[in-house]
This record gives structure tokens, sequence and C-alpha cells, in this order.
């Protein structure tokens, strides 16, 4: 699946390459927003992709998202030893 994600992302950023350089660079400013978020949005998931390692990543969004979880563990331990 991530395969298939990658080739699908490189080629919306080569279509709009090609869109870009046989067009050229549009005037209208919704046109160039369109544009740019198009050729960002692949981009960014390719970062993504690329820096995901599995179930075990230690990137700090990861770790922040585990602490989160942690944390609401203890509070609901913390309520339940608290109402026995």
């Amino acid at each position: 699946m991530r395969t298939i994600s990658t080739i699908l992302n490189i080629a919306l950023i080569i279509a709009v390459i090609v869109i870009v350089a046989d067009d050229g660079w549009p005037r209208e400013l919704y046109e160039q927003l369109m544009i740019s978020l198009f050729f960002i949005t692949p981009i960014v998931s390719l970062l993504a992709l690329i820096g995901y390692r599995g179930g075990s990543s230690e990137n700090w969004i990861s770790l922040y998202f585990q602490r989160k979880r942690l944390e609401e563990k203890s509070k609901i331990n913390k309520l339940k030893d608290n109402a026995k």
C-alpha cells in the first residue's frame, strides 16, 4: 500500500510540473493557491511515508500521542482507585 501511495504521489507531482510547464504559472491568486496545494500536498505525504517506520516509530508525533495515551490511562486508573 505504501508503494502504491508513493507512486501516486510522485505521479501527481509530475502531473503538476507538466501542467505548469505547459501552461505557465497561473496569474489568478486562487489558481496559484490551487497549484501550490497540488504541489505541496504530495510532497508532505511523501515525507510522511518515507519517515514512517512502522508501529514502533520514534518520531516526536508518535511519542507525543503515546505520552497523552499513557497520561489518560493513568487518570482513568486513579479515578477507578478513588471510586473503590
